[in-house]
């Protein structure tokens, strides 16, 4: 049967076992917890434009493993962070993933989705969901009535979904403690601020770059983002990374930055980034294994790298989350 956004998202919770508290429940924004029976934990909804864009923030623990398969029939961008890796995700005919921790971006185009969560582990993310509609308005009214260029948007994000910046937006949707209207205002102004790192992050592309990509050389690009994401305490050399790409050093490098927009090494330093942001708040590492653990031994230097990223130090960051 197919669904669209908005149907999907209002049935996925009693589709995971989750069943709506009324009492917390009213002015768009929807509060479930799941059955004891089938495991514990919780899921909100936020509804927001007449339902042209949605945020969920949900944190449970299935007792058995779970399936959700559905097709859409709306196109719609998207983004998350996943704070644990126990989930798999796949659209389309596309290949099965594993959810890693982080950021993830994809659109769909009206095409078959398929969940699933595994027994006994915990499941913690924040979604940020954007109909078409919602979208491509926000870009026309951005860039005026004659912006044709939203596919050029949502390239770039599906591209970049490593900014710390983008990540800090979500661990502050995560954390923000308000409550009614002042949260639901909160919440639809940190996707304004996520939207607007796009727009800054359009206008910044470097689009001089003189080097022409095919869909090989996209390929072999993201092989080595695959080899950085594996091992981010490694230091692979310019030169080995460009052996991957199959390409020269020079190349490569060009390349990277044409794709990418910032070079190899600002991309590896943004994924250890938000890696850094998670393991802070979720284990109990000491500030330099934190630091070994992203590939800095220098527990100093990374502690700087970290402020200039987020606004805000290592340490500072856990005693705000109550972390010792």
């Amino acid at each position: 049967m197919e669904l669209s956004v908005t149907d999907y998202l209002l049935e996925l919770p009693e589709a995971m076992h989750f069943v709506k508290v009324q009492e917390l429940s009213k002015d768009g924004t929807l509060v479930y917890r799941m059955l004891s029976a089938y495991g514990s934990g919780s899921f909100q909804i936020f509804r927001f434009e007449d339902d042209l864009l949605f945020i969920l923030v949900a944190a449970f623990t299935p007792k058995n493993a779970f399936e959700k398969v559905a097709e859409i029939s709306e196109d719609y961008l998207e983004i998350s962070q996943f704070e644990t890796d126990s989930s798999l995700f796949k659209v389309g005919g596309r290949k099965t993933q594993q959810i890693s921790k982080g950021i993830y971006c994809y659109v769909n185009t009206q095409k078959k989705t398929y969940v699933y969560c595994e027994k006994g582990k915990p499941v913690r993310f924040a979604k940020i969901i954007l109909t078409r509609k919602y979208f491509d308005t926000f870009f026309r009214l951005h860039y005026g009535k004659d912006y044709e260029q939203t596919k050029s948007a949502k390239d770039y994000i599906l591209r970049n979904p490593n900014q710390p910046e983008l990540n800090f937006i979500f661990q502050q949707i995560r954390d923000c403690q308000a409550e009614g209207q002042i949260l639901r205002m909160y919440l639809e102004g940190k996707v304004l601020e996520l939207l607007s790192l796009v727009v800054k992050g359009i206008e910044q592309e470097q689009k001089h770059i003189s080097v022409t990509l095919d869909y090989k050389d996209i390929r072999n690009l993201k092989k080595t983002v695959t080899v950085m994401k594996n091992d981010l305490a490694a230091y692979p050399s310019g030169e080995e990374l460009a052996k991957i790409a199959n390409m020269s050093p020079a190349r490569y490098q060009l390349a990277f930055r044409k794709h990418f927009g910032t070079t190899p090494y600002e991309f590896l330093k943004e994924m250890r980034l938000n890696q850094a942001l998670l393991l802070l708040k979720n284990s109990d590492y000491r500030i330099s294994g934190v630091a070994a653990k992203v590939g800095y031994h220098n527990s100093g230097h990374f502690a700087k790298l970290f402020k200039n990223a987020y606004g805000i130090g290592p340490r500072e960051y856990r005693k705000v989350h109550g972390i010792k």
